[in-house]
């Protein structure tokens, strides 16, 4: 024997005409101490002669137009049992030798298979193309190969084929030729395998042959039927060359122009989702049909995958894509960010270049923000500033301050920063929105610079501010009810935006928490708000009636409604008044509400963790169920959700919009339960990106709690795909961007 350190294990080879090859592959097999058995079938250069410098046997085949005759004959003509099958355009990376060893012995009826990288070169150098798993390793006497090209390994008895993939990884170039070489590749395997379907019609693996086969010849109207006709049959999903063909049939589909008939693809998701290239592919069919909500979504999902086949798809090229859409739809900010993500991918990086050299050219935006002392508002501030920085604007920031030096301070620093321009100034809940000096008009309306005044509460609670609002004053509401209550009630206000609230990833760069190992069943942050010294008269029970029936009304329109019965003829001036002196009134119907919703749930047995406070006065204080903390601060809350599996939500006054706890729960990778609004169901779909329930049945919700509590699986595929959702769609950088592009 050659081998000092011999393995009962043969390595079996066919060649023809590798001497520019075959060394590289049996170089890297020696120092593995296997039988190496090479089989020619008629080369005419130095194939043998490099083989014999290296293999144990060197053999002679007579060619027969048959690719398993010549594997077969390698099999008999081997020294050992155990057979490692390997091509001359490939060679070891690495490799598990004793991990091969305790598979004989421990598995000696299945196959072993290995990762494939395939190769192509670009600039004169190897990378990666796509990564595919391959059956390599088996014993000669259960296993043999069949077909006369693409030659499958196929069991000697029976028909299982059990198959583990072993810690050995190969590299292969045999996809890396000319387009001469390429073409002639192609015409000989189509002939073979024609040859073949005529012997074997009704094996669904040579159609996807077939299919490959028009593709490498670039017919894609002819790789396309076939691969049609492969899947026509009764294919096993789990087949790695079916996923294949479903995968190469949706690409034949895009190439061809059948966008629309590629949408299909949608009926067997759930089949073929377990890969990151069936995903991404779901992306580029969403995209091709302008359907680019759904698009970015799957392209996000195919980044949350750790392995694909086809280089990228589960990192730069779903970025890319997503950068695509981006630059499509004119947010230029977001295709630079998805570009970057790219890497060195030369397409991405080219256009990474484009767009900074355009914006180089733009005088970045100069954005005054007012920063007050409410933490919350000071959170949500800092993500406006973070997230305008990010795109390169130049932020002042005003510091809210009781004493008179910091205010002078800040004042002249002001001052300085609007003497080179400022393109718009953005307030929290009415702090700055009407800044003047005295005696003078507002600020905003004396340098005529547009104040957005993000207002997270009803306008009604602040009526009295904006009876005298600035002129370039535009309040921003978070429901497009609240829109219409301005522009009806408050002629003043020239203008007014809807923009919901974002969400923030704690965490970007950490891997979510399975849902199966979070602690927190259902988690709930909010106090109890109820004020028992406002007693309720009978206008305020009508309404509170009212919305008892009608869940999806807002509160001025049950206090018009009670009222149209005793006063047909108010004018919107009195019914303003009216509704402003109720306020209260709304805040404990809301504190009502939240408390029944908390109630049917932990009455139905299960726990929720609440975070808040008020909630002693209420008779679930002490309910086994009702597990109270204290109240914390809003990010040791968005942490708790990365440890959640359900964070439930309750939308008060919102009928039309949302508020940032739903975005946050999404993207800490939890399951949100709310209530709904019409908004939310424009965004999402119930039960696939967030799960709704309806204060007018809260017996619904606590079963829609259970049923999803006793299934983890449908949870993690509602949270992922949540998570894809808001992180495309709903962060406060998207938010800072649309406040951007209405200027």
């Amino acid at each position: 024997m050659k081998n000092e350190f011999m393995h009962p294990i043969s390595v079996c080879i066919i060649a023809k005409n590798e001497e520019s090859r075959i060394e590289k592959c049996l170089s890297s097999i020696k120092p593995c101490g296997f039988e190496i058995v090479v089989v020619d079938t008629g080369s005419t250069d130095r194939t043998k002669e490099i083989a014999s410098r290296y293999a144990d046997k060197v053999l002679d085949f007579d060619w027969c137009d048959d690719f398993s005759a010549a594997r077969n004959y390698s099999l008999r003509e081997a020294s050992n049992n155990w057979i490692f099958m390997m091509d001359c355009d490939e060679w070891i990376k690495k490799i598990d030798v004793e991990e091969l060893d305790y598979f004989r012995k421990h598995h000696p009826e299945s196959v072993g298979a290995v990762s494939r990288e395939n190769l192509v070169t670009q600039n004169g150098q190897y990378v990666l193309n796509n990564t595919d798993h391959t059956e390599r390793f088996f014993n000669r006497k259960l296993y043999r190969y069949t077909g006369i090209i693409h030659e499958q390994l196929t069991p000697v008895f029976g028909n299982d084929l059990p198959c583990l993939l072993l810690h050995t990884t190969i590299e292969h170039t045999g996809y890396d030729m000319t387009e001469e070489q390429r073409i002639a590749k192609g015409h000989r395997n189509l002939s073979l395998l024609h040859k073949q379907l005529e012997q074997d019609p009704e094996n669904p693996y040579v159609y996807y042959q077939l299919g490959k086969g028009y593709e490498i010849i670039q017919d894609y109207e002819s790789a396309c039927g076939y691969y049609g006709k492969g899947l026509y049959f009764d294919v096993d999903p789990a087949l790695a060359y079916v996923q294949a063909m479903v995968v190469s049939y949706g690409n034949t589909l895009l190439l061809t122009g059948q966008s629309e008939t590629a949408l299909g693809f949608e009926q067997i998701y759930d089949e073929f989702a377990v890969s990151a290239d069936f995903v991404y592919l779901m992306g580029r069919i969403y995209m091709a049909n302008e359907m680019y909500p759904q698009a970015v979504e799957q392209f996000h999902k195919a980044t949350t995958y750790e392995t694909c086949r086809f280089n990228g798809a589960n990192s730069f090229l779903a970025y890319y894509h997503i950068g695509l859409i981006c630059e499509k739809i004119g947010d230029m900010d977001n295709a630079l960010a998805f570009y970057r993500k790219c890497g060195d991918y030369p397409p991405a990086s080219e256009k990474a270049a484009r767009i900074s050299q355009q914006s180089a050219a733009r005088r970045p935006r100069r954005i005054v923000v007012f920063r007050c002392d409410l933490y919350i508002l000071q959170y949500i501030a800092d993500q406006y500033i973070g997230a305008l920085k990010d795109m390169g604007c130049e932020v002042f920031v005003f510091e809210r301050s009781s004493d008179p030096d910091l205010f002078m301070q800040a004042m002249q620093n002001l001052a300085a920063f609007q003497s080179k321009g400022i393109d718009a100034v953005i307030t929290f809940n009415n702090f700055g929105y009407s800044f003047s000096l005295k005696d003078e008009p507002p600020l905003w309306d004396k340098w005529n610079v547009p104040c957005f005044n993000l207002l997270f509460d009803h306008p009604l609670y602040y009526t009295p501010i904006l009876e005298t609002s600035p002129a370039q004053g535009i309040p921003v509401c978070e429901d497009r009810t609240q829109v219409q209550f301005l522009k009806r009630f408050f002629p003043e206000v020239k203008n007014a935006l809807f923009l919901p609230a974002g969400g923030e990833e704690l965490h970007p760069q950490h891997p979510k928490l399975p849902i199966c190992d979070r602690s927190i069943d259902v988690l709930f942050i909010g106090s109890y708000k109820y004020n028992p010294g406002y007693s309720l008269d009978s206008l305020d029970k009508a309404a509170a009636k009212y919305l008892s029936a009608n869940p999806y009304s807002t509160f001025e329109q049950a206090v018009e409604d009670c009222l149209k019965t005793t006063q047909p003829g108010i004018s919107d001036e009195e019914l303003r008044q009216i509704i402003y002196r109720r306020r209260f009134t709304d805040l404990n119907l809301n504190s009502i509400y939240r408390l029944e919703v908390l109630r049917a749930l932990t009455e139905s047995g299960i726990t929720v963790s609440v975070y808040g406070e008020g909630w002693e006065s209420t008779d679930l204080y002490g309910h086994p169920n009702f597990d109270l903390h204290p109240a914390i601060a809003f990010t040791d809350g968005i942490a708790l959700m990365e440890n959640s599996r359900i964070v439930l939500n309750h939308l008060s006054r919102f009928k039309d919009g949302c508020c940032e706890r739903i975005f946050n729960a999404m993207l800490q990778g939890a399951v949100c339960l709310t209530d709904d609004s019409i908004y939310l169901q424009e965004q999402f779909t119930d039960g696939d990106q967030i799960v709704f329930y309806s204060t007018a049945d809260l017996d619904g919700l606590s079963k829609t709690a259970a049923a999803l509590l006793q299934d983890p699986g449908r949870m993690q595929r509602i949270a992922d795909s949540g998570y894809a959702a808001a992180a495309a769609c709903h962060t406060w950088r998207r938010r800072a961007e649309e406040l951007l592009k209405y200027l």
